[in-house]
């Protein structure tokens, strides 16, 4: 009886091809700006060390100079900085046997490719929450960027209006011209629905309308944790960006197949090697960070806030994310309980 193998059907070139693209096709981060994939920083990827260098020129700065007849025009200078980002190196393989394929009938080029993206979407997804809690964990940056609801108004802690522009207000002068989305979780997101805080947004030349709260595109991911430690109370964070907030580039390095004709009665496989950075711009890796495993940063030490620091000469007012964390009604949270009696709704 005839089988097809997987190296028989992929073109390992072609099939990297597809998955990278399809990733930037299908991640929702990506394609609601909060994900900006900076062509900068691909050539660096494939060069040697486990960080890039982003490089950045400061705002003009000091006063303007009184314009005096016969003195000479004083010539100032520009600054400038660096910020370090970090890279991830990931691998995954996934294979079907012989036996599954000629069952199943299943497309595999197919279904592998799909898979295999969505994959790598969702790994993207967590690595940029990590990223988002350790940088959060700084002092410095929580302290400009981070508005915590249960702690500024404990009687009234619930996500509503209230505490979403007090939130907001947390951009300062940017604020008017740089948010463009929010993530949430679907607990979340139901109780914006129940404030009716929800519209339809319908984007110029007929493209897919989208979800926005107060006009800030919404990005559902429920990889956002909530807070069950009172079950009464549960709490969670809702992230708002600025346009080009956060730097994102990867470079499929090798995609493989392989063939074991022994194992489980006949194997094929696919490998790919993937190296990535997700960098928030004004931030930076410190200087005496090192990985436990050389170049293998973990999902852990990026969510450490001893990982994160602000680069000097950046305000860190001037990041242009902020975290709003607040209470949710338990009756939209799976696993919390609903009070004999309930809070206010926040707004």
């Amino acid at each position: 009886m005839a089988y097809t193998n997987l190296s028989d059907m992929i073109v390992p070139a072609v099939l990297g091809r597809y998955v990278t693209n399809n990733i930037i096709k299908t991640n929702r981060f990506v394609q609601s700006g909060i994900l900006t994939p900076d062509t900068a920083l691909g050539p660096q990827l494939t060069q040697a060390g486990s960080r890039i260098s982003v490089p950045f020129i400061n705002d003009l700065s000091g006063d303007a100079d009184n314009w005096v007849d016969g003195q000479d025009i004083a010539v100032n200078s520009l600054t400038s900085g660096k910020q370090e980002g970090i890279k991830f190196y990931r691998d995954k393989a996934f294979g079907y046997t012989d036996l599954t394929t000629l069952i199943s009938g299943a497309p595999v080029q197919e279904q592998i490719g799909n898979r295999f993206a969505q994959f790598w979407v969702r790994q993207d997804q967590k690595l940029l929450l990590q990223v988002l809690k350790g940088i959060f964990g700084n002092t410095d940056i929580a302290a400009a960027k981070l508005f915590d609801q249960t702690v500024k108004s404990p009687t009234d802690a619930q996500f509503g209006p209230k505490g979403f522009l007090a939130a907001i207000g947390l951009m300062g002068d940017l604020q008017d011209t740089t948010f463009g989305s929010i993530a949430v979780n679907s607990a979340t997101y139901s109780m914006m629905k129940s404030q009716g805080l929800i519209e339809t947004l319908q984007p110029q030349n007929g493209a897919t309308p989208f979800t926005a709260y107060n006009g800030l595109r919404i990005v559902l991911d429920d990889d956002i944790e909530t807070d069950l430690t009172d079950k009464t109370k549960p709490t969670t964070t809702a992230y708002v960006f600025g346009s080009g907030a956060v730097s994102y580039s990867t470079v499929m390095k090798s995609t493989e197949t392989q063939r074991d004709a022994l194992k489980s009665g006949g194997q094929d496989a696919i490998v790919q090697k993937r190296i990535g950075t997700i960098h928030v711009q004004g931030t930076s890796v410190k200087s005496d960070f090192s990985p436990a495993i050389a170049n293998a940063v973990s999902d852990a030490e990026l969510a450490a806030s001893t990982t994160w620091e602000v680069v000097d000469g950046i305000d860190p007012r001037n990041i242009q994310v902020v975290a709003y964390k607040a209470q949710l009604d338990p009756m939209f949270v799976p696993g919390a309980t609903v009070a004999t009696t309930t809070g206010n709704t926040g707004n």
